[in-house]
């Protein structure tokens, strides 16, 4: 009877563990694919110019210092690759966009989920001071900690959920499009807030200490499935490996998040009348809240065990050079200057002065001369020229009072480069 237990025992772990390898190799197999997404806010348009905050569709068009902006950011991303450009539904974005599209010869893009955070009471509000600024500034700052149900009164951007779900919906578009490194030109709290809202290494002080500017880039990488990893803001780069309080803020914002997430898409199914999909977002919206405390316990028992338990650097083993980028410092004389060693190397003939035949060539010359005639080679006009610049050179040096040894001094050899130079 043991041994039947035994036997089922084994036969079970084989199963699991062969169930295990199953799903990692489907999820490795099925991997979404990594993308480099670069927003880019669009230069300054009237309303900045005014100073008021101004979210309506399609907006004032930008000032001439915001054309100047728009042709400036547009050569700098015109030499990175990129492929597919993206503008909201408001004219700023469209025009700032439109120099890059020139430059590339490509089109523009517009997706109306990439516009502005909707303002509501706050539209006409100062843009530096008031309660309008705070106000405008504080919900999707409330937002990014995770409280989602935060509200913006008469605004279509109701709730954090609203706003996340329709910029993200046209980030799926873009993403969808196939292109690796596609451009999207939105607007300075968009970009701003949706990047905090969804990377995984969110670094919230850049939004008090680095606000974006008008064409300020901040550079995302990854996938809408598996995430994104912010890689730069405005020209700061940001470590893609947070900290363990930072990975920590995300998880605990992951678990308030869920279930606020979950009646939004609850609400939002209601409000289609589809039978079919009420039914479905009301089981996924039971699944992920129940599910959202033991991902939140496996996420920061993981983050601990790293914690404790570094894993250990990655070694990097450099590729073997070639022999003609080789150089060995080491046979270069100590007492030639730096300027000497940098010429030393040149085989320019008539960049050098000659150096005066050796004992051992004269040798040579005078074991080569019996040889057959079947063997002889022809001397031609060119060697000949050689024999009596060899000849002169002797001549010179021997008036000079030098020796034309093999085992010239470095320093003389110094010098005849520095007189080459």
């Amino acid at each position: 009877m043991r041994d039947v237990r035994r036997t089922a025992r084994r036969l079970l772990t084989i199963l699991a563990a062969t169930l295990a390898a199953a799903v990692l190799f489907a999820a490795s197999a099925f991997a979404a694919a990594d993308i480099v997404l670069t927003f880019v806010r669009h230069g300054q348009s009237q309303a900045n110019a005014d100073g008021i905050i101004n979210t309506e569709v399609p907006g004032p068009h930008i000032t001439a210092l915001g054309q100047q902006q728009a042709a400036l950011v547009a050569g700098v991303l015109a030499a990175g690759g990129y492929q597919g450009i993206y503008a909201s539904d408001m004219v700023r974005t469209q025009e700032t966009a439109a120099p890059l599209a020139d430059i590339l010869g490509e089109s523009v893009t517009v997706l109306p989920g990439l516009r502005e955070i909707d303002a509501g009471i706050y539209e006409g509000s100062s843009e530096t001071d008031g309660l309008g600024r705070l106000g405008y500034g504080l919900t999707p700052a409330l937002w990014t900690l995770g409280l989602r149900s935060a509200w913006i009164p008469d605004s279509t951007d109701t709730n954090g959920n609203v706003f996340s779900d329709r910029m993200s919906e046209a980030v799926q578009i873009i993403y969808e499009d196939g292109w690796a490194r596609p451009v999207a030109f939105s607007h300075g709290a968009t970009i701003m807030f949706w990047t905090m809202m969804n990377v995984d290494n969110p670094d919230l002080g850049l939004l008090l200490s680095h606000q974006l500017p008008n064409t300020g880039v901040v550079v995302l990488e990854g996938n809408p499935e598996d995430g994104w990893t912010l890689v730069s803001w405005d020209g700061v780069a940001v470590d893609p490996d947070p900290s363990f309080l930072t990975k920590t803020f995300v998880n605990v914002r992951e678990l308030i998040t869920t279930p606020q997430t979950a009646v939004y898409n609850v609400k939002k199914a209601f409000a289609t009348g589809d039978l079919a999909a009420i039914t479905d977002s009301f089981a996924q919206a039971v699944i992920d809240v129940v599910l959202a405390p033991v991902r939140f316990v496996g996420a920061v028992a993981t983050d601990v065990l790293e914690l404790v338990f570094p894993p250990a650097p990655s070694v990097q083993v450099e590729a073997p050079m070639s022999a003609e980028s080789t150089t060995d410092e080491s046979d270069v004389p100590a007492d030639v200057p730096d300027d000497v060693v940098a010429v030393a190397p040149s085989e320019d003939v008539e960049s050098r002065t000659p150096e005066p035949a050796s004992d051992e060539a004269e040798t040579r010359e005078e074991s080569a001369a019996p040889e057959s005639e079947a063997t002889e080679p022809e001397i031609s006009a060119s060697q000949s020229e050689e024999s009596e610049v060899e000849t002169e050179t002797t001549e010179e040096t021997t008036t000079a009072g030098t020796t034309g040894d093999d085992d010239t001094d470095e320093t003389d050899d110094g010098a005849a480069v520095k007189e080459a130079a």
